[in-house]
């Protein structure tokens, strides 16, 4: 049984139903009661808990023999929280803990970072110390952060890094493939590091793909920092002061120095090429019904 955490977030919601359909008995838990939805794409088993909590974690873990922790983003409880499935997991004797960490951890300009940093650190010691054998995925910026839906009914790609620098992207349905072959060969990979990357496209060249897919004009659009409000209200109205201050350094991390590495580890993981921005904006305008190609009602 595989336990994968913060199934209900953005990246559990391209993994969980992807890994289910390639056989993976899964145990999906979320703080979100919309997680017992899973069973009707395949999920086994879900359970609704609340990570902070140290005794709901253990029974999560309960019968588990491998984990996929995907953590939480922009809470100041982070660190917390991955510390608690960790030990949670040992104290279980799960076999295997894959680690969904981020791209560059050590960027000490970004919050969030340090915090995913924290974790890893303490899952390395935690490792050597139990024996559980552990893996750590650092992905880069995922497709399915471009949000086609919204972009496309607003005619642009508003962005907060200067519009031709570039980042780096890659498939969230990459990862779930490295995932299956993590799992399936646990020693093999056991104490590994491996950078998650595909792509380097700046905000022109992803505007001009929606653009192409959709055939609706997409312009990319530079967003000061006076104006982030209007296009990412979430953390600045209702929010709390850790997300926003987290959220703050990340523009200005990104405005200032990008964020990107090489294509290497994920090509040399995977059995296929990776997947591209455009070939996932092709697939999510079609599940949207908004494809060039598609038939107008």
């Amino acid at each position: 049984m595989l336990l994968i955490t913060s199934a209900c977030g953005s990246v559990g919601r391209q993994i969980v139903p992807y890994l289910a359909q390639h056989g993976v008995d899964i145990r999906a838990v979320d703080i979100n009661p919309k997680v017992a939805d899973y069973k009707a794409q395949g999920v086994k088993e879900t359970m609704v808990i609340d990570a902070t909590k140290a005794d709901q974690v253990e029974k999560a873990m309960k019968g588990v023999d491998q984990v996929v922790y995907i953590p939480t983003l922009f809470s100041f409880q982070e660190y917390v929280m991955g510390k608690i499935a960790i030990d949670a997991a040992i104290k279980e004797d799960v076999k295997q803990f894959i680690d969904i960490s981020v791209l560059f951890p050590n960027l000490d300009t970004k919050l969030h970072h340090m915090m995913k940093q924290k974790v890893e650190h303490y899952l390395l010691y935690r490792g050597f110390e139990s024996h559980m054998l552990w893996t750590v995925l650092q992905p880069s910026g995922y497709n399915h952060d471009v949000f086609l839906e919204q972009f496309y009914k607003l005619g642009k790609f508003p962005n907060y890094t200067p519009l031709d620098k570039r980042m780096s992207w890659f498939d969230a349905l990459d990862e779930a493939d490295v995932i299956l072959k993590v799992l399936d060969r646990p020693e093999y990979f056991d104490k590994g590091v491996y950078q998650l990357c595909n792509e380097k496209l700046n905000s022109y060249e992803v505007a001009d793909m929606m653009t192409e897919v959709t055939g609706k004009k997409i312009t990319a659009e530079y967003v000061d920092e006076d104006h982030l409000a209007d296009y990412f209200p979430q953390y600045f109205h209702g929010g709390d002061s850790y997300s926003y201050e987290a959220f703050i350094r990340l523009v200005r991390t990104m405005r200032k120095w990008g964020w990107d590495s090489s294509s290497f580890t994920l090509e040399a993981l995977l059995d296929h090429k990776p997947r591209t921005m455009h070939q996932y904006l092709e697939r999510e305008s079609k599940r949207l019904g908004i494809y060039k190609g598609a038939a107008t009602k």
